[in-house]
């Protein structure tokens, strides 16, 4: 594994822990049943591709990240917590998620690019779950329009 890897790997986790963590916040207040079930299901989703790539990373050789940005030290932590404590509605939970999903597909395809040929072919894979829950968060938010 290449030096340049690591960080690579240990970004995608922390963003994927953070929209996991946001997932689940979500999936506590939506008042609709059904769609707290989808959120529950996103999450768990993202469990998994987390721990595909932490298992993956350290395969490779390397110390993968456990931790979000929520967890880390000032100034991420404090420009988070207010996910924590705040009030939305689900179309706002909706489309909230939609976009932080969109962000972190569009860092897969970031990575897929600058990763290393045995580790693009595992990421890609990992691509393609994260492409399909975003799919189902994309669904939900243009039918909330």
């Amino acid at each position: 594994m290449s030096l340049a890897s690591q960080p690579l790997y240990n970004a995608l986790i922390r963003r994927s822990i953070d929209l996991q963590r946001l997932c689940q916040q979500a999936a506590r207040q939506v008042v609709e049943p059904g769609l707290r079930v989808v959120l529950q299901e996103n999450a768990a989703a993202l469990e998994l591709l987390i721990l595909d790539l932490q298992m993956q990373l350290a395969a490779l050789g390397g110390r993968p990240a456990t931790r979000g940005r929520w967890n880390a030290p000032a100034p991420w932590r404090s420009a988070t917590w207010w996910v924590r404590s705040m009030t939305l509605s689900d179309s706002q939970w909706i489309r909230l998620l939609a976009r932080r999903e969109a962000a972190l597909l569009a860092q897969f395809e970031q990575v897929l690019e600058a990763a290393p040929t045995e580790a693009a072919t595992e990421l890609g894979r990992l691509a393609g779950r994260m492409q399909a829950v975003h799919l189902d968060m994309h669904s939900l938010a243009t039918a909330a329009r």
